[in-house]
């Protein structure tokens, strides 16, 4: 229901429960029949001034509660293609409380969970099933770096049981790129709050935006799922601040 809706439910009750305001306050009269001499004519009159002061003061009440109720409406909604306060808010924590991120992710790209480290323009992360058997194939290799800067994607046998360890081929960045939570942050446009819901025992906002919907962690503003035409992107296992340069730097 938008604004105007509700805003219209609003007035439309205020009259009603104003009209019913004046038929409470006007006095019931008295039908016994009016002895010799009363000035019948004076006690209408009067009557009808009574309900003409009720009806102004009723009026004046009114107009300040629609005007009252109206300007916090508009305070509340946001202006045209604009974004609340409280989500701008919300938007920016990244910024401030979410220097590295380490998360197990599941999307459209992959057939299980990816192992993922990020911290500023590097990435690594660390692919299931393999390419081919790492302890069997000597070009086998497990894990890809990333590096946003340099447009590189480069492939590693870093895993224990690797045949032979190091590099193993230099692949297509756009290929093998997979949106991180940051990536998802930067392409919201005009997003509206649309629920909340628990994720991994951490409150999240849902919220609608251009094309997608994305619930973001509340404390420190990291997305956690994305749903987008059709496609589930899921960030599990999110912890933050915990990736050290080395642990997302090619070795050798």
């Amino acid at each position: 229901m938008d604004s105007k809706t509700i805003l219209a439910i609003l007035i439309f009750s205020l009259f009603i429960i104003a009209a019913c305001s004046q038929t409470s306050i006007i006095p019931v009269k008295d039908m016994t029949p009016e002895p010799v001499g009363v000035d019948i004519v004076g006690r209408v009159i009067k009557e009808i001034v009574v309900e003409e002061v009720v009806e102004e003061v009723v009026e004046e009440v009114v107009e300040e509660v629609v005007e009252e109720v109206i300007e916090e409406v508009i305070e509340e909604v946001p202006e045209e293609g604009g974004t609340s306060p409280e989500v701008k808010e919300l938007l920016s924590l990244a910024d401030k409380r979410a220097e590295s991120l380490s998360y197990s992710y599941k999307g459209p790209e992959t057939e299980n969970s990816y192992g993922f480290l990020v911290k500023g323009d590097k990435i690594k992360y660390t692919i299931y099933p393999t390419f081919k058997d790492t302890h069997l194939d000597d070009d086998a290799y497990n894990t890809i770096y990333i590096n946003k800067k340099f447009e590189t994607a480069l492939a590693y046998c870093d895993a224990r049981n690797c045949r032979v360890k190091g590099k193993k081929a230099a692949l297509d960045y756009d290929e093998n790129y997979i949106l991180t939570p940051f990536d998802w942050l930067d392409d919201i446009e005009s997003p509206v709050k649309i629920g909340e819901r628990s994720i991994d025992r951490r409150n999240t906002w849902k919220l609608s935006t251009n094309g997608f919907t994305i619930w973001i962690d509340t404390l420190f503003g990291v997305p956690l799922r994305v749903e987008s035409n059709g496609n589930i992107y899921q960030f599990q296992k999110m912890s933050f601040n915990g990736v050290k340069d080395e642990d997302v730097s090619v070795k050798g």
